[in-house]
């Protein structure tokens, strides 16, 4: 009986340090990508896993699109995401979804190839960054995905 005891016990004490680990400002972290080389009217698909000491990190998610060519370097402000409404929870993922026409190239002109006859665009080099917000208005670290190509 004492060796239960002491068992669950200790285990309580390892899931309270686990949760202790958690900060109040959120986390985030890149989980997976489909695929870093987006063809003409594809997607880009990012699953990031979050962790919250409040579990509350049910706000916004922002996404910001760098491009990164030598020629045509351009930084669009942050395009903010709602989360969708779900219980609290301390640790979990999201799936970001960003179509090639709204998500990844709205408002970025492309780039032309010099001396192309026919005309033809540079594929674009683009840094996707993510910032989460929490309910109290908290916002994570960034979150960075680097070096997706957009063909256009």
């Amino acid at each position: 009986m004492k060796s239960i005891l002491s068992i669950l016990a200790f285990s309580i004490l390892i899931l309270s340090c686990e949760r202790d680990k958690f900060q109040t400002k959120p986390q985030i972290t890149v989980k997976s990508v489909s695929d870093k080389l987006i063809p003409f009217n594809g997607s880009l698909d990012v699953t990031l896993e979050f962790t919250d000491k409040e579990g509350d990190v049910n706000d916004s998610i922002f996404v910001i699109r760098q491009r990164v060519n030598r020629r045509g370097p351009l930084v669009r402000p942050a395009s903010p995401y709602k989360i969708p409404a779900f219980p609290n929870t301390t640790k979990g993922e999201f799936v970001i979804s960003l179509e090639y026409n709204l998500g990844l190239t709205f408002g970025i002109s492309p780039i032309r190839i010099i001396g192309s006859n026919p005309a033809r665009n540079e594929p674009d080099t683009m840094n996707i960054k993510f910032i989460a917000k929490d309910q109290a208005g908290n916002k994570s670290d960034t979150a960075t995905v680097e070096n997706v190509i957009i063909i256009r």
